[in-house]
């Protein structure tokens, strides 16, 4: 009974420091635990385009955790004592597999979700009419008025 009173108060702790850094997310340490991972859109920038870099980014972090597995399996070769380190097998055989797969899953489904969207989705459908305005465009007036700002 004692674990879960330990377990209860460690999980509120977490949540009392969210929810005080939530308040405070320009501080140093909010600025590290918010911050934005992964490609920023571009303006004027098509939404399959921009899944297409979100997978090309989750890739990324799966070759890095292949290379990981690939150096530890290296390691483990040249220094066998390391299969008795609880340590060592907990990040190599559990925490770096477990991150292969979230990234790659998250490229897998960023890619079939640009697909989907180029496709079969929005973007398809907004090619297949193309804009045509009713009424003659004149840029120079348009240039002319945004020079009174």
């Amino acid at each position: 009974m004692r674990q879960f009173v330990d377990i209860a108060v460690f999980w509120g702790v977490v949540l009392a420091g969210i929810c005080i850094l939530a308040r405070f997310p320009d501080s140093w340490l909010g600025r590290v635990i918010f911050a934005r991972l992964g490609p920023l859109p571009i303006r004027g920038e098509m939404r399959s385009r921009y899944l297409l870099r979100w997978a090309h980014f989750g890739a990324g972090w799966f070759v890095q955790a292949i290379l990981v597995l690939a150096i530890g399996a290296a390691a483990l070769r040249v220094q066998p004592w390391l299969a008795e380190s609880l340590y060592f097998l907990v990040f190599w055989a559990v925490v770096v597999p477990l991150f292969a797969a979230v990234a790659l899953s998250g490229s897998l489904l960023a890619v079939g979700a640009a697909l989907w969207r180029r496709y079969i989705g929005a973007e398809r459908r907004a090619a297949a009419v193309p804009f045509r305005p009713d009424f003659p465009v004149n840029l120079n007036v348009l240039r002319d008025r945004s020079h009174d700002r």
